[in-house]
């Protein structure tokens, strides 16, 4: 809470320097230090609606899928062709959907934790250097996604609602969640680490980051557009500080006059433990429609998914689940309502559970 108060204090100042205001284009000046700073974020509170079987319970929650958060970035030009930035990120999260559970309704309290703290110098030609806690070059890799619905739904299905034990079918409480079976093994995340991005070239870039603990990855992403029909795409090596060495990707593509979407991602990890013969792999599939007919506020999002996991609490387990979305933007206010069901379905050998049914409903305004 100190922190959080030191960071507010430090904000109203920032927004308060009376020869530095705000510029007509919404750039907040850091002093005569030659960088723009910018202050962005957004809030993102929903109603969460779980059924474990036997016992239904409703959460007021962030949503994990796409946290509350607080964002400063700042960029100063050394020539025409060459800048240098920072970029500080902050989470905020009070009642997270992948911490709450049935047995307790506040689980995780409020959680105030950086996201990224890091520093970059860009060249148009030679690319980016960034050194910080940031996201890897692997980060996001799993998570490719245009159909409009990521807010509430996309390849990490455990956000909506991680927390929620599996029960039972004797009625009796497990120790096992959802966030523990389901993963889509997004590469490294974020970590104090250095990366380099090469420029784009006809919508390739290449990443490669190393961490300490002799973590490393490499990314290549693609992203354009063909014949009406949008594409993003990526791919990931990753080896982790226990030399765990995960492959995994994603791919949507848009047809954009139709608004026709298909997103599908991918992972499998080997693990260094000799001991330990699993194998876990993940694989995910969505399909969606978005339109700006339905009314004149925004795009209107619908989309369906599935998901499964194998081997990734114990050997031999299957983790399934499959969701419903629906986003309404409103553009005028940075605002978007969602809507999300979901289903989970856990196996593991010698023990059987009941599904679990969550809904997630609410509201992300960005400013």
């Amino acid at each position: 809470m100190r922190t959080f108060l030191l960071l507010s204090t430090a904000t109203i100042g920032v927004l308060s320097v009376p020869a530095y205001g705000q510029d007509q284009s919404g750039v907040v000046a850091s002093g005569d230090t030659g960088i723009r700073l910018q202050l962005s974020g957004q809030v993102n509170r929903g109603v969460l609606f779980t059924d474990d079987g036997e016992q239904t319970d409703t959460f007021f929650v962030d949503n994990d899928n796409s946290s509350t958060r607080l964002r400063f970035t700042g960029e100063g030009d050394l020539n025409d062709r060459t800048t240098v930035g920072v970029n500080i990120e902050v989470q905020i999260e009070s009642n997270s959907t992948a911490s709450v559970n049935q047995l307790d309704e506040t689980s995780g309290g409020d959680s105030f934790t950086e996201r990224k703290l890091e520093v970059y110098l860009d060249n148009q030609a030679w690319g980016r250097l960034t050194l910080g806690q940031g996201s890897t070059a692997s980060d996001g890799t799993s998570e490719e996604d245009l159909s409009g619905t990521a807010v509430v739904g996309y390849s990490g299905v455990a956000d909506l609602a991680g927390g929620i034990l599996f029960r039972g079918t004797d009625g009796v409480l497990s120790d096992v969640n959802v966030g523990s079976v389901f993963a889509n093994f997004d590469g490294l995340s974020r970590r104090d680490r250095i990366r380099y991005d090469t420029p784009g070239f006809a919508g390739f870039s290449l990443s490669a980051s190393a961490a300490s603990d002799d973590q490393y990855d490499v990314a290549l992403r693609y992203a354009n557009e063909f014949g009406g029909v949008a594409v993003a795409s990526a791919i990931a090596f990753s080896s982790d500080d226990e030399s765990n060495e995960t492959t995994n990707g994603s791919l949507s593509l848009l047809h954009v006059n139709s608004g026709v979407s298909l997103t599908l991602a991918a992972a499998q990890t080997d693990l260094s433990d000799t001991t330990d013969t699993r194998d876990p792999t993940f694989g995910y599939v969505k399909l969606g429609y978005q339109t700006n007919g339905l009314t004149s506020l925004g795009k209107t999002a619908f989309a369906v998914d599935y998901s499964l996991n194998e081997d990734t609490g114990v050997l031999g387990d299957e983790a399934t689940s499959y969701g419903l979305f629906a986003v309404q933007s409103i553009d005028r206010v940075g605002t978007d309502l969602y809507l999300g069901v979901r289903n989970y379905e856990y196996e593991q050998p010698g023990a059987e559970f009941e599904d679990i049914s969550a809904v997630l409903t609410g509201a992300r305004i960005k400013f």
